[in-house]
């Protein structure tokens, strides 16, 4: 049993590195490591070392193919550049816990004694800790280019060469200055030297270096030795001079462009790293889906420098294209019917197709699926300027397109998870509603059949003060009951949208005289005042706003004992009228303030009556009020007590004296 876990923890430990190259027998190489990394269950990576040199087009075209097997069979590619293939290899092994190395035996082979170590032989003396498996190459002759001295830039350009002959007609001017000056020769070479090495820096790939260090020797012995305008010597060790400065002249040239071409790889490297530094960075801070489509392809432009096209999906269909401008062409042929059947078959079937593809190769773009396992978001399309994309450019598209899709795919559960918390709650009023109509209108209905059947029972033997104090509780709890429908009532429609608003101009004092009126009879018990000022004509839904001052009057009557003071004040404030409903009660805990105006809460405190709030009605005075643009607000009232207060909008109406 032990010695299963410790295989299952081997197996989820270890990491498969493949080496990718253009050799024909790559292939064989990267299928026999992709079968082991399936059979032991294995990290698998396929690497590829730039060393700065440019391929042949053939060449190129394998490595392309070969990346896209490895890509087929599970792999991750990963690039990296440097001059040294095997220490490149080792530094990545070693950092990234590489556990197996698979690469071919044929790319190098010791041809003598004085051979140089072929790659194997230098990876198993840097890593002797990791194992190398070694795929013996069928293939025995070669049919890649290896080096090529044209460089990453290619041939040389006609201003190359200007500035080449330039630059060493310049050093010739000053050795013969140095010269007339009587410096030594050794000053004079030193100058051709630097003359090497600013013609690396200023020009492309290393044939101007090489050209200018044989250049420099011949300027040298034509022009600064002895006899003048030939190219004998009458110095004995010139020859041994020149040629000391011929190979210094190249070695030097040749460094200098080789840590050039790095410096262009490193600087590529670091551009490309920062964009999906920023990519990852934006598409965080967007939440809906156009934003974070927009923020992909606004990085893809800056990373590609070429135009975008997007589409993007949207209640189960691709919508219509959009194009993201990044450079000043001919952008119409882009979005042309083809162009969107191309897209719309990539929804379909989750397969990139267009350019460079094997579907729809006719088209212009090369486009791609915005996708997360199953789920296809929307789609990529790349005009293609040249016949493909490099490894490196597509795998940082590939990974920008990644991002792209889990953004997209997080925002979309962001939704689904508001959607059902929303659904949750609903749920739950629904169930706060059942539970406080079984449990809470029971009361009141329990009284009024139990005094109906002792009416109907009893009526002939019951004096005439304990009928009419039947009929007074019936009629209260019925009372009671119809304000809570009608509250549960305007809530819903309300909550639902159904609830029509007529808004009309009103004299505050005359609204609050009319909810007065509406007031249950047990108000008698209570010393209820109104004070308003006079000609205050406000904005409002009439019915709803007596509504309000009812719910908020009554609530002040159950909260508080008989003989309290309750008074209803109307005024003009900042540009608004101002309704204030205040008792003098216990007042309300601090605990329970912050959740007065939750619908359904109905907290611990004692009422005076035996009925019990179902917590609707500052619910819904809080919407009726914030439906009329105004505010609702719990403060104390000094030295105890509550003060409810909210504003309305004044009405434009000018009224004339």
């Amino acid at each position: 049993m032990n010695q299963k876990i410790e295989d299952d923890i081997q197996k989820a430990d270890d990491h498969i590195l493949v080496c990718l190259s253009a050799a024909p027998s790559n292939l064989k190489i990267v299928n026999t490591a992709a079968k082991m990394a399936n059979t032991l269950q294995a990290r698998f990576t396929a690497l590829y070392v730039q060393t700065g040199t440019k391929a042949e087009a053939r060449d190129k075209e394998k490595l392309e193919e070969h990346i896209r097997y490895a890509e087929k069979l599970g792999a991750e590619i990963v690039m990296t550049h440097g001059e040294n293939v095997p220490v490149q290899i080792a530094e990545y092994a070693r950092l990234s816990s590489v556990t197996i190395i698979v690469i071919g035996q044929s790319n190098a082979r010791r041809n003598h004694f004085f051979s140089k170590s072929t790659l194997t032989e230098k990876l198993i003396e840097i890593v002797p800790d990791i194992d190398i498996h070694i795929v013996q190459d069928a293939v025995k002759n070669r049919t890649y280019s290896k080096w090529s001295f044209t460089g990453p830039a290619g041939k040389p350009s006609a201003k190359d060469y200007v500035l080449t002959a330039f630059i060493f007609a310049i050093c010739t001017l000053i050795g013969l200055l140095f010269q007339k000056l009587n410096f030594t020769d050794t000053n004079i070479v030193t100058i051709y030297i630097l003359g090497v090495l600013l013609t690396s820096i200023v020009t492309d790939g290393y044939f101007c270096s090489i050209a200018g260090s044989i250049l420099s020797v011949f300027l040298f012995c034509f022009f600064l030795t002895e006899p003048r305008m030939s190219f004998q010597t009458y110095a004995v060790g010139y020859p041994v001079t020149f040629l000391i400065m011929l190979i210094s002249s190249v070695l030097t040239g040749t460094l200098a462009a080789k840590l050039k071409t790095h410096a262009k790889l490193s600087a590529q490297l670091a551009f490309r790293t920062q964009v999906l530094f920023d990519t990852d960075r934006l598409l965080q801070r967007e939440k809906g889906e156009t934003e974070i489509l927009e923020v992909t392809c606004t990085q893809l432009i800056r990373l590609l420098n070429c135009n975008i096209t997007a589409y993007i999906v949207k209640n189960g269909t691709l919508s219509e294209g959009k194009l993201f401008s990044g450079e000043k062409e001919n952008t119409e042929d882009f979005l042309t019917q083809e162009e969107q059947n191309a897209a719309r078959w990539i929804y379909e079937n989750s397969q990139r197709a267009g350019v460079t593809a094997h579907y729809f190769s006719q088209v212009k773009c090369l486009y791609l699926a915005i996708r997360s396992g199953n789920n296809v978001y929307g789609v990529i399309g790349i005009p293609m300027k040249k016949e493909t994309l490099d490894s490196f450019e597509y795998s940082i598209l590939l990974s920008v397109i990644n991002e792209c899709a889990l953004a997209m795919e997080n925002a979309q559960n962001a939704m689904e998870k508001e959607k059902n918390a929303v659904l949750a709650k609903n749920e739950q009023l629904r169930a706060d509603l059942l539970r406080a109509i079984s449990h809470d209108l029971r009361t009141p209905l329990c009284s009024i059949s139990g005094n109906a059947d002792m009416l109907l029972s009893n009526s002939d033997r019951l004096d005439k003060a304990t009928r009419h104090q039947i009929y007074t509780d019936i009629y209260d709890d019925s009372e009671w009951l119809i304000g809570v429908v009608e509250n549960l009532l305007s809530i819903t429609r309300l909550n639902d949208g159904r609830l029509k608003f007529k808004f009309t101009d009103q004299l505050l004092d005359e609204v609050i005289a009319e909810s007065l009126r509406h007031i249950s009879r047990k108000h008698d018990d209570y010393k209820i005042m109104a004070d308003c000022e006079e000609l205050v004509l406000v904005r409002m839904d009439v019915r709803l706003i007596i509504q309000v001052l009812v719910n908020l009057i009554d609530n002040a009557i159950k909260y508080t004992l008989p003989g309290s003071v309750i008074c209803i004040r109307g005024i003009k404030t900042e540009g608004k009228a101002q309704i204030s409903v205040e008792d003098n009660g216990p007042g309300i805990p601090e605990e329970m303030k912050p959740h007065i105006f939750e619908m359904f809460y109905t907290g611990k405190t004692t009422v005076a009556d035996s009925h019990r709030s179902l917590g609707l009605g500052l619910a819904l005075c809080h919407s009726i009020i914030e439906a009329h643009n105004g505010t609702l607000i719990l403060a104390d009232h000094a030295p105890h007590g509550c003060n409810f207060i909210f504003t309305l909008p004044l009405s434009e109406v000018t009224l004339n004296e």
